[in-house]
């Protein structure tokens, strides 16, 4: 058996990500089919500024307030049933 402190052995790695990434969208896909009259679709380079990030991982507060609603309206119907299995016992 190998010893768990041997650190001789290196373990392979994967490799970094490409520093540009390729995206395609429908969008892209249809304008670049459009363009190059029917053949493949190009790449398009996209930049995203941060702000766009920002906006989009926000969350709607009327949301979270929907949701904890919610969840206590379940909690509250399983308690009740909880409670009623517990008398007729």
């Amino acid at each position: 058996m190998a010893d768990a402190s041997d650190t001789s052995q290196v373990l392979p790695t994967a490799p970094p990500p490409p520093q540009e990434v390729k995206v395609r969208t429908l969008k892209s896909d249809l304008a670049s089919i459009a363009a190059s009259g029917g053949g493949l679709p190009r790449y398009e380079n996209v930049k995203i500024s941060r702000t766009e990030q920002q906006q989009k991982s926000t969350v709607n507060p009327l949301m979270v307030i929907v949701v904890i609603v919610l969840l206590l309206i379940i909690f509250l119907i399983a308690g009740y049933f909880v409670y009623q299995l517990v008398l007729k016992k």
